[in-house]
């Protein structure tokens, strides 16, 4: 594919970091024309906004470490400094929602906000911004698929792909495209719940299992390495899996919440 777009001297232009940048303006914009939704003034809006960027960039970085450590290089320094050589790719999405709710949860809570009905506006946005990003993944190579002899399977050739030299003129899963497509899918059903009467909470709920259930079954199809299995599951599987269990635990004290819309 395209991993540079563009090159200006030493000076080059990533599709990936494009792209990545391209979604978390087309994300906030939608949700900034959407203000007049709920009670949140400007300022609050753009914390929020700043906070989770810097947080899931740092979660997806450090669960991308985590899984893939062993195979960064053969000894500590070898695979810091691959790290940090490598910094504008290897990040791990699900890393990144985590410690990005747990951030925007405390400061939602210290700013007093209203925390189920803060987190059903700010996540319809998120299925769009994931799509776009997404598309830099294919453009750079990452996240890509296993072989495959579907007549939609793609070849990688270009030198720079992050898809593994023996891998180049395979037809290979566009899994990338697969969750483009599917999280478009998701953020119109998501659009149009939020549009509805529903439960505080319900949205994000929503969201999180539609999300878990793309993820886990896209994982079926990746072929980069996925760390180490569990039960037959890869981490990012089992993180879908205990994501939706709490979800379906506190489903009991959403439907006590009062109807919002």
């Amino acid at each position: 594919m395209h991993p540079i777009l563009f090159k200006i001297g030493s000076l080059e232009m990533a599709s990936y970091g494009l792209m990545t940048a391209l979604a978390y303006m087309t994300a906030s914009f939608y949700l900034f024309r959407r203000l007049h939704f709920i009670k949140l003034d400007k300022d609050t809006f753009w914390n929020i906004i700043f906070i989770a960027f810097v947080a899931a960039l740092a979660g997806s970085k450090l669960l991308f470490l985590i899984v893939s450590w062993q195979e960064l290089g053969a000894d500590f320094s070898q695979r810091i400094i691959f790290a940090l050589k490598n910094f504008r790719y290897g990040f791990v999405f699900l890393g990144g929602a985590v410690t990005a709710v747990i951030a925007l949860i405390y400061y939602i809570k210290k700013k007093k906000l209203p925390l189920l009905q803060t987190a059903d506006f700010f996540v319809v946005g998120l299925p769009l911004g994931h799509a776009i990003g997404r598309i830099g993944c294919f453009l750079a190579g990452c996240c890509f698929g296993k072989p495959t002899q579907m007549p939609w399977g793609v070849s990688f050739t270009h030198p720079h792909s992050l898809v593994p030299e023996h891998l180049h003129h395979t037809p290979l899963h566009p899994t990338q495209l697969y969750e483009v497509g599917a999280n478009l899918i998701l953020f119109f059903i998501l659009q149009y719940y939020y549009k509805k009467p529903h439960k505080n909470g319900g949205v994000f709920a929503a969201y999180v299992i539609g999300y878990c259930t793309i993820r886990f079954c896209i994982e079926f199809f990746r072929g980069d390495f996925r760390g180490d299995y569990v039960w037959g599951l890869s981490p990012s599987q089992l993180i879908c899996v205990i994501a939706v269990v709490c979800v379906a635990a506190v489903w009991r004290f959403l439907k006590k919440e009062k109807k919002h819309g």
